[in-house]
């Protein structure tokens, strides 16, 4: 019975202390960290992520995905430009694609993508015909311009792709996390990808997943904020 309370204790205690308890005490004032939800999502999404992180300075920003792709990323390039920099980006799905582009319009340092598909969505080129009105079927299609556009960046920041492998549905063009292909979420080669045993939104709901974010902001501090 002892051995059981302990357990508990220890387990309470885990729960209590923040994951990056080790960043609080070393301090990186320096580093604002962005979080960018995905399509058809909020900041709200992140609510389990940030409440295992509890970054000093950071900025959830919004976007509308009913509006077009360069509005959106306009607004958010204006917001994120509020908070000083450099900034580390952390992007859901489409919220990666976008974090993709601000590193041609603001000072990014680092950052993680989880679950994005650089290399856009089988899925989105042939359900455009059935929903034409539908913005985001013409934007994250594989000759969509921002996904074309976005094969031309060429990084020079350290950036972990988090690839979910789990929850495949056949209707998707290959593999896939329930949403977006193993292929598209591995298509980059100038990222480093690290795969989880999650669905493309169990991953937002992943110790795992908040480990490797503040592994990853830990290595980004040592090696760019001084």
């Amino acid at each position: 019975m002892l051995v059981i309370q302990l357990s508990m204790l220890n387990l309470i205690k885990n729960w209590l202390i923040p994951l990056n308890h080790e960043i609080d005490e070393a301090g990186c004032e320096g580093l604002s960290v962005i979080w960018i939800h995905g399509a058809n999502q909020s900041g709200l999404s992140f609510q389990y992520l940030r409440s295992l992180t509890h970054f000093k300075s950071e900025l959830v920003v919004e976007y509308d995905t009913s509006h077009k792709f360069y509005k959106n990323l306009e607004r958010l390039s204006d917001e994120i430009k509020k908070v000083r920099g450099p900034y580390f980006i952390i992007g859901h799905s489409l919220g990666g694609l976008y974090a993709l582009h601000l590193t041609k319009h603001v000072d990014i340092a680092g950052a993680v993508s989880i679950s994005t598909p650089f290399a856009g969505s089988w899925t989105a080129d042939w359900a455009r015909f059935f929903v034409p009105t539908y913005q985001l079927f013409r934007e994250v299609g594989r000759r969509s311009i921002p996904i074309k556009e976005s094969q031309a960046i060429k990084l020079k920041i350290d950036w972990t792709q988090i690839v979910s492998t789990k929850g495949n549905v056949p209707y998707h063009g290959g593999q896939n996390d329930g949403v977006c292909t193993i292929k598209s979420m591995k298509s980059r080669k100038d990222m480093e990808l690290i795969e989880v045993p999650h669905t493309h939104f169990e991953v937002m709901c992943s110790d795992l997943v908040a480990e490797i974010i503040l592994e990853r902001y830990k290595k980004i501090c040592n090696e760019h904020i001084k």
